[in-house]
């Protein structure tokens, strides 16, 4: 009991000298093998945020219903599956027209039978809330009526109904493109930013709600000024960052997308958070998954240009872990996931479209509209993610992960650490078959472990273990790793896999 009591301290506190020669008591720690997958001590995160999924919407749902919210069938299915997710931190998108003004009166009760249901639930499970408003009002200047009603509603949600899970305020989705209500433009956004934090000031909000920014969409290195100009000229008023990202095959699967996040992350103030606020894959137009997913949109009645057809394909969830990992491994401070559900959001915002944004882990309204029940069915790429969000929790801390030698493409691992309990997520995105070890700087005897494994298949066929409600399950639970003292753990990975190893409840 005493070595393994002590184990878990090294564990926990990742002892720069736990292990070595202790006065003669303790042989030194060998040098791993070059062909280890290493955890290190290296911290890149303190105290992470965690994982989840975009979420609301369903704004048209009485459109094509006829009910003003989700059947209780797909509340529950829903809340069943979220949570076993068990996310962390969810994303959160209003508007005035669906949320809170019926024509040109303030109306902030419209939104109970939906978003007061998502809410609730967030606020009852203790899941952290990226709340933000889809676009301003007023073209290229700020209507001041605007202001004061969105506020109003955050002041709504928060004080009059009590959702203090509520803890960060995105305004204006994506400002530097110019399909936004911005149009692109910096000095507008932050024009509406301070014009916004003054009256959550002036309503007692910005002691209970942050806001985050600049909420960019980005593809190169362009978009860092929007980050050095929210850090130096918003100071006051943005207490933490994000951005989005939708990279292709080519980004992910070699390192530009890692040191592309590297450099937002760098632009940052690093005393602040910067998290991932969208996260999804768009392959390359030119390339052949990127020619299938228009052939498949095209045959799709259903789908609207803005969609990825390839979340029904097993591939996706490898795709999806690694470009995960990634915005971990630089640093981030947590990712939302594009998106939740197909039926939350349709191509044009208009009660009569049935274009649907297909990007979800499944579309909760396949039976009641889209005359496809199965489409109600998980998708393939909620096994990796859901893992990902389930064993990364809030308050984790993040640690670097060093790689086998030679370099071993498509390879890539994190690892974190909450209450002496560790998870250690790894990808292989390539189409290579890897043998490698796993160790631990400073190790210890870790107990108690489950292992989550997942292979891409063709189609939406994978290899992984699942319950009777289509959940990930361990292929093997209750086992005993032993990393400590230079011990190794041989790792066999197959090509176009996950594996996930955590002693977490």
């Amino acid at each position: 009991m005493k070595n393994i009591i002590k184990g878990l301290i090294c564990l926990a506190l990742f002892l720069s000298g736990c292990g070595k020669d202790n006065g003669g008591d303790t042989p030194p720690v060998p040098e791993p093998d070059v062909n280890t997958l290493l955890v290190t001590p290296k911290v890149l995160t303190n105290s992470y945020l965690g994982n989840g999924p975009q979420w609301g919407g369903y704004d048209i749902v009485n459109a094509w219903t006829g009910n003003a919210t989700l059947s209780e069938q797909d509340w529950n299915t829903l809340f069943k599956r979220v949570s076993f997710m068990r996310p962390s931190l969810i994303r959160i998108m209003v508007s005035q027209g669906w949320n809170y003004m019926n024509g040109e009166v303030y109306s902030p009760e419209k939104s109970d039978p939906v978003l007061g249901k998502i809410l609730s639930y967030c606020q009852e499970k203790g899941i952290t809330v990226q709340l933000g408003e889809w676009g301003h009002v007023g073209g290229s200047g700020i209507d001041a009526t605007w202001v004061d009603h969105a506020t109003d509603f955050l002041s709504y949600l928060v004080k009059e109904k009590g959702f203090t899970c509520i803890k960060y305020y995105t305004i204006v989705n994506e400002p530097n493109g110019d399909w936004s209500s911005t149009v692109g433009s910096y000095p507008l956004w932050k024009n509406i930013i301070q014009q916004f934090y003054r009256k959550m000031n002036e309503k007692q909000l910005t002691d209970k709600v942050r806001i985050m920014g600049p909420d960019v969409a980005i593809w190169s290195i362009a978009e860092t000024s929007w980050v050095v100009n929210t850090r130096n000229e918003l100071a006051e008023e943005v207490k933490a960052f994000d951005i989005h990202a939708y990279p292709n095959n080519d980004d992910v699967h070699t390192t530009s997308f890692l040191q592309l996040l590297k450099a937002y992350k760098a632009a940052s103030n690093l005393d602040a958070p910067i998290i991932m606020g969208e996260l999804g894959f768009k392959y390359s137009a030119t390339s052949s998954l990127g020619k299938a997913n228009a052939s498949r949109i095209k045959a799709d009645p259903f789908a609207a240009d803005d969609s990825q057809m390839h979340v029904y394909d097993a591939f996706y969830g490898i795709d999806m872990a690694d470009a995960t990992i990634q915005v971990m491994l630089a640093g981030f401070g947590g990712v939302t996931y594009w998106d939740l559900d197909d039926a939350m959001y349709n191509d044009d915002g208009s009660s009569s479209s049935t274009k649907l944004k297909r990007w979800g882990f499944w579309n909760i309204l396949g039976s009641e509209k889209f005359h496809n029940p199965d489409d109600e069915k998980i998708r393939p790429w909620f096994y990796t993610t859901s893992l990902l969000c389930r064993y990364f929790p809030s308050g984790s801390t993040i640690y670097d992960v060093t790689l086998p030698k030679p370099v071993k493409s498509g390879l890539r691992a994190i690892a974190g650490m909450r209450n002496g309990k560790v998870t250690i997520a790894i990808v292989d995105s390539s189409t290579n078959d890897y043998l490698f070890n796993l160790g631990m700087e400073n190790g210890a005897l870790l107990q108690g472990i489950k292992t989550y494994k997942y292979q891409s298949q063709q189609g939406a066929h994978f290899i992984g273990t699942v319950d009777a409600d289509g959940f990930a399950s361990p292929v093997d639970a209750g086992e005993t790793i032993d990393l400590s003292g230079g011990k190794l753990r041989e790792i066999n990975l197959p090509a176009q896999s996950f594996m996930l190893l955590t002693n977490m409840e």
